[in-house]
């Protein structure tokens, strides 16, 4: 199983083609919906990603995702294109290394953070419990993220 481990200048890992191919298409998949954002109907998962300030004024919390939504989201956008391109496999290779520094190292974090919001929100996971979606393969991946997730953060963390 994959897993990220310390190096001198950030964490590193390498994936098997399949599990570097399914990472970097719940990126993409991840990307899309927030920049689609404006163009479909309200989302669950997107109103994860991106919630409201203020959840006691509707008003104040139009006002303040006017200013900002469009900034987080690009970057959040871009956090999840960078994710996936660099799973991208050289030609003929049967694993993908990836190498991080610190920033991108919190940059994955980050993403790996958004992609296992959105993915638990299409399971019916949240704070009280879950999954009540899906099936075992969907609720297998979701835990590959969180170990991928934490073992990032041990790396960083050394």
């Amino acid at each position: 199983m994959s897993r990220f481990r310390a190096t001198t200048g950030g964490a590193s890992a390498r994936f098997s083609l399949g599990n570097a191919e399914l990472l970097a298409g719940l990126a993409r998949q991840l990307a899309t919906l927030i920049s689609d954002r404006d163009e479909s109907a309200p989302d669950p998962a997107l109103a994860r990603l991106l919630p409201d300030a203020y959840r006691d004024s509707a008003e104040d919390a139009a006002e303040f995702r006017r200013f900002t939504e469009e900034e987080l989201g690009d970057e959040k956008v871009r956090g999840a294109l960078a994710l996936a391109e660099s799973l991208e496999p050289t030609p003929g290779a049967k694993k993908v290394t990836v190498e991080l520094d610190t920033g991108q190292a919190f940059a994955w974090l980050r993403s790996l953070t958004d992609i296992r919001l959105a993915y638990a929100t299409r399971l019916g996971i949240d704070e009280t419990g879950g999954p009540t979606a899906g099936g075992h393969l969907d609720f297998a991946i979701y835990n590959w993220l969180g170990y991928l997730q934490e073992t990032l953060v041990q790396a960083v963390d050394r």
